[in-house]
């Protein structure tokens, strides 16, 4: 059995037993279960994680796998999608890889092999929430600069020197040495380093 674990999986399908069994397996290493019975269902009140994936037969009424992924990227989402497929489905389930699916696992479903695909899509699920915080962090600080301090600071990550930038802006050298202590103020930076890497 895996270890205790955290996250949240979404579980779906029109099999309440299978619902029932399963739930059980994946809260028993700690994990918080939520189980619908159609995707449509749990469209309705899915709110996004910062550590969680899907679960999903790939053959439901109404609205199948395939559907319920094309409405997830539809609304720019990409919570990893693990899918439960029958063996006359691998085809299909090899096409939902190709869009973006996380994985799938083949009926009738294994519970280590199945723990293990679940603890691998929550560790991407994590890794994402975390690359969106920096970027979203990123793109705070950057919105404090003014138009003549991005100018200036594109400038300095090409290399530029604050007389050629001086020179390419028609400002005093002075006064781009000023930007530049301005805009590393407020990146948070304290060397033409960590602006390359912030910039870039």
């Amino acid at each position: 059995m895996s270890a205790t674990s955290t996250g949240s999986v979404y579980l779906i399908d029109d099999d309440s037993f299978f619902l029932q069994v399963h739930a059980q397996l994946l809260g028993s290493i700690g994990l918080e279960v939520h189980c619908f019975g159609s995707s449509r269902a749990f469209l309705e009140q899915y709110l996004p994680r910062p550590c969680e994936c899907i679960l999903s037969d790939l053959r439901m009424p109404e609205m199948g796998g395939l559907q319920l992924q094309e409405e997830l990227l539809a609304r720019g989402l990409d919570t990893p999608i693990i899918f439960i497929t029958g063996h006359a489905d691998v085809a299909t389930a090899v096409e939902a890889m190709r869009r973006g699916a996380f994985d799938y696992v083949e009926k009738p479903v294994h519970g280590q092999q199945l723990l293990d695909r679940v603890n691998a899509a929550l560790a991407l699920s994590r890794e994402r929430h975390h690359e969106r915080n920096q970027r979203q962090a990123r793109e705070a600080r950057l919105a404090l600069l003014t138009a003549q301090e991005r100018k200036i600071a594109q400038l300095v990550v090409q290399g530029r020197s604050s007389r050629e930038i001086a020179e390419l802006t028609e400002l005093s050298v002075r006064t781009v040495e000023n930007h530049r202590a301005r805009l590393m103020d407020k990146l948070h930076v304290t060397s033409v380093v960590e602006l390359v890497r912030l910039l870039l």
